[in-house]
């Protein structure tokens, strides 16, 4: 029986054999043609398909990491080669390819290990000599720092624990284990000197920058080291941290709450072993360290020895820590043991009581935190789960029936209200709540005031509610107004305030009548102006004024007084970070740099043959206006403001401020200010980070600043490098064809500026989303393309891209004919400096309509075309006696020879070329040198 079922195994075994050939086929086609997403995808067919322990499995690996070199992808190359070594053990390509990879990674000794086998293997190999002797001094250099790495920190411990030196020299000691302990190397070496113990020594000094020092030391160890993060925190201790956690001094709390952060981030974050093959990858199980590192932070949230900045900072890692991971287990483990009723019992704070310590941004800190954990419930029944929760905590607040127990309810939803605003719309909407809101507002009690107005002008954000509000308690905020104390009639204001603003922009929807939101601003702005209010009342009045400042007259009030314009300035500059978001509101609406919903013409008749309410655009909102506006802006210097806005924390508060530089830079003229008071520099990172909406609108800001000023001189340094990727992000099938067109004039100016920048386009896949766009439909994307393509082609790597198989020579040759002259232009110069290659020579030959394409060029009005057209005639007549034949038995010998007699001074370059194309046609015998 054994000896017939043989056959059927061989049969099944070769079956799969010639599938995973079929596949490397494809995938070998698609590495041809550069489609390395394909061939990567063939690949791993290939392997599937293979039978497992067949040495054939070892090319597939092979190739599939020839694949992941190219898409940049070095630790999954590695992976791979890895495995093909597995198989075959001294296969040169997959060697060599590992080292690529590892060399990539900055694995050097790895590196430099693998490549002295490999030349051992292959000896004659002048690319494995070359990548050795690199390796070799890169290895050589790092064995020398390391040693002397081992003399600095026995020399900077030995300084730190010298209680007789100097605080000075004790300190810079501390600073420069600072530096070393930044780099692994310095990080091992000083956790090998038994760094906790020595440092817990230093944290008894009663010396805060010696604290400090100690503190940022170990939060370095932490960093990227599972092993050595779990060392710390089991010999530093939760309780000693939660000590320097629960410090009165801000700085200290922050560093000692970042050990923690960056501890967890380290534990549960990928193992980092050696490059092996995927499918063989460990991972680590820490969801017991989760657990008691959440029960941890769970524990500091509500304990009361834990200063106000302390618990601001434990905050800060559930925002980090909770909420990032795929699906919600994380969170929902926070929501289970307990940790959204003590979030909002944080939230439910009046500072007044003095229950819990807190600071003026712990409210912000605890709404940002609400809503990332809600944003986490990813389906129904995890959200209800979450509204239950919130709705039971401030039903069991009510039900204490005490007015302290209903303002921390009240707190509760208001914080809410800037969070997760639906589920603290909902508890606003529950029996009795306005009702307690509104007496609370209507009592005698200032605290009870403050508290509820608060929650009123939260609750007033959202035009569906402010109907509601008004019908209860307007009368009671027009009296809270009349309050003798700043604090309840700053409140009571901005409750109006938002009241007033319900319309929007819709200058036909207003709840108060004609006249009355100029009169608030007015009002808002004496707390807003004065230099005698204290920072909080002008904060509030800041908010205000981000509601009212909607409506068309109230700009031209705000704008038209200079003391107001830079009193939010100031405030933008003050560092408070509950203030952020209110400035950059206001100045949002100052610039109409938010989304108006367009109406189509005929959805506008059906809307008034049904007697629908129709938005109508205030008239102070019209260009003429809107553009007055902007350059009192510019004049007032509130890009020094957009500069310290763009540093928020806040996502929503970033993209505001993208929105308003967006807004700025469409006046060409202005762009050069903008990049004087730092904009260009604070567009970088806004375009790199937060939402999609907001590093679009700052990509296409820096793309506007590219076009219009020296990239050299908007984006100094290596700055014009960290430009390239926002730019590139444009380049996509979801941007709209202004921003793919804008980006592209960048881009072409950056391309024109160095090698390191075109090789960072080319890093970045430019090279195909270029010439994607080279074949767009629109005329003016298509040579935006072309001409940022003229640019990069001086890269050797892009230049590469035409030789081979292909047709992209043929499409600039055709190009060169349109009508379009910008186009032609952009054409016939990447083909000059392309034609320098006897390949593209030939190809430019082996286009049909070659001659009338080189004639017409000739015989061009522009002269920097024709001075092209000659370069590229010239350069096929050098490359080779059979293309130079070719084309001097043509007429284009009779115009090269017309050139040669035309002594107008702006013919000098053409003049030149033609009689070099002559001269070598002579050399060749093809013509007699002329007399």
């Amino acid at each position: 029986m054994g000896r017939m079922g043989e056959p059927k195994d061989t049969d099944k075994t070769a079956e799969k054999l010639a599938e995973a050939r079929k596949w490397k086929e494809e995938g070998n086609a698609g590495y041809k043609l550069e489609k390395f997403e394909d061939a990567l995808s063939s690949y791993t067919k290939a392997i599937k398909s293979c039978p497992s322990g067949h040495p054939e499995r070892a090319v597939y690996y092979k190739n599939r990491s020839a694949c992941y070199l190219k898409l940049l992808n070095y630790e999954k190359a590695a992976q791979d080669a890895s495995a093909a070594l597995d198989v075959t053990p001294n296969d040169t390509k997959a060697l060599f390819r590992k080292c690529q990879a590892l060399e990539q990674l900055g694995k050097m000794e790895e590196a430099f290990k693998d490549a002295h086998r490999l030349n051992q293997l292959d000896p004659g190999n002048g690319a494995v000599q070359g990548m050795l002797r690199r390796l070799n001094a890169v290895v050589s250099e790092k064995a020398k720092n390391l040693s002397t790495t081992d003399s600095k920190v026995s020399q900077m411990f030995t300084a730190l624990l010298d209680e007789t030196s100097d605080i000075e020299r004790r300190q810079q000691a501390a600073n420069n284990l600072i530096v070393l302990a930044r780099e692994p190397a310095g990080a091992e070496r000083i956790f090998a000197e038994g760094a906790v113990s020595k440092i817990q020594h230093i944290l008894s000094s009663n010396h805060k920058e010696l604290i400090l020092a100690g503190l940022r030391v170990l939060s370095c160890l932490c960093r990227g080291h599972r092993s050595r993060a779990n060392a710390v925190l089991k010999d530093f201790s939760l309780p000693s941290l939660a000590k320097y956690i629960s410090s009165q001094t801000e700085e200290i709390a922050n560093a000692a709450a970042n050990i923690l952060l960056t501890a967890i981030q380290a534990m549960l974050g990928q193992d980092t072993r050696e490059a092996r093959h995927a499918e063989e990858a460990l991972v680590q199980d820490v969801s017991q360290e989760f657990k008691s590192l959440l029960m941890f932070l769970l524990g500091l949230l509500t304990d009361k020895t834990v200063s106000g900045y302390g618990r601001d900072a434990t905050i800060d890692i559930i925002i980090e820590f909770v909420p990032k991971q795929t699906g919600v287990g994380r969170a929902l483990a926070f929501l289970t043991n307990g940790g959204l009723t003590k979030l909002l019992t944080v939230a439910g704070q009046v500072p007044e009581l003095k229950r819990l310590p807190i600071t003026v941004n712990t409210r912000m800190h605890s709404a940002v935190a609400l809503s990332k954990l809600y944003d986490e419930m990813s389906n129904d029944k995890n959200r209800k789960y979450y509204d239950e929760l919130c709705d039971k905590f401030v039903t069991e607040k009510f039900h204490v029936n005490s007015m302290e127990s209903n303002m921390e309810a009240i707190g509760a939803i208001t914080t809410l209200l800037q969070g997760p605003f639906e589920v603290g719309n909902s508890l606003i909407g529950r029996e009795g709540v306005i009702q307690v809101m509104v007496a609370m507002a209507a009592s005698n009690d200032m605290l009870h005031q403050k508290v509820a107005l608060e929650a009123i002008a939260q609750a007033a954000s959202k035009k569906d509610r402010c109907t509601g509000i008004l019908e209860s308690g307007i009368g009671i905020i027009k009296e809270c107004y009349k309050s003798p104390n700043d604090n309840i009639k700053v409140r009571a204001l901005v409750g109006m305030c938002k009241l007033g603003a319900a319309g929007g922009t819709d200058s036909s929807a207003r709840l108060f009548a004609d006249g009355s939101t100029v009169k608030l601003a007015k009002e808002v702005k004496k707390f807003l102006v004065n230099p005698k209010k204290d920072h909080d009342l002008r904060k509030w009045a800041a908010e205000g004024l981000s509601f009212l400042s909607l409506d068309g007259d109230v700009k031209e009030n705000i704008i038209n007084d200079p003391t107001a314009i830079q009193a939010l300035i100031e405030l933008a500059k003050s560092g408070d970070k509950t203030v952020l978001y209110s400035v950059a509101s206001v100045f949002v609406n100052l610039t109409n740099s938010y989304d108006v919903e367009k109406l189509e013409p005929e959805m506008v008749k059906l809307a008034q043959y049904a007697k629908q309410h129709i938005p109508e655009p205030h008239p102070k909102d019209s260009k003429e206006y809107l553009q007055e506006r902007l350059r009192k802006l510019l004049k007032e210097g509130v890009v020094t403001a957009l500069v310290i806005l763009a540093k928020a924390e806040s996502e929503n508060c970033r993209e505001l401020v993208a929105r308003v530089y967006l807004t700025l830079t469409e006046g060409k003229d202005d762009r050069g200010l903008i990049v004087q008071q730092g904009g260009a520099k604070s567009l970088i990172p806004l375009a790199n980070n937060g939402t999609l909406e907001g590093k679009t609108r700052a990509a296409q800001a820096l793309a506007r600043i590219g076009i219009t000023i020296n990239p050299e001189l908007a984006f100094p340094g290596q700055r014009c490098l960290e430009a390239v990727r926002p730019l590139m992000s444009l380049l996509h099938v979801d941007r709209t064809g202004l921003q793919n067109f804008e980006a592209l004039m960048a881009l072409t100016n950056l391309a024109g500026i160095s090698e390191s920048v075109r090789n960072r386009i080319m890093k970045e896949k430019g090279f195909p989303q270029i010439e994607n766009y080279m074949f767009e439909d629109h005329d003016m994307i298509k040579r935006a393309a072309t001409e940022c393509m003229c640019n990069l082609v001086v890269s050797e790597e892009a230049a590469g891209k035409f030789l081979g198989e292909n047709d992209r020579v043929k499409l600039l040759v055709l190009y060169c004919a349109e009508e379009d002259e910008a186009l032609a232009k952009a054409a016939s110069g990447t083909l000059a400096y392309l034609s320098q290659t006897e390949e593209v020579c030939n190809k430019i030959l082996q286009v049909k309509a070659w001659l009338e394409i080189l004639q017409g060029l000739c015989a061009s009005e522009n002269p920097d075309i024709r001075m092209r057209a000659v370069h590229i005639v010239m350069n096929i007549v050098e490359s080779n006696k059979e293309n130079a034949t070719t084309t001097i038995e043509t007429n284009l010998l009779e115009i090269l020879m017309a050139f040669t007699k035309d002594n107008n001074p702006v013919m000098e370059g053409v003049k030149k070329r033609a009689e070099s194309a002559l001269k070598r046609a002579a050399e060749l015998e093809l013509i007699k040198p002329a007399e």
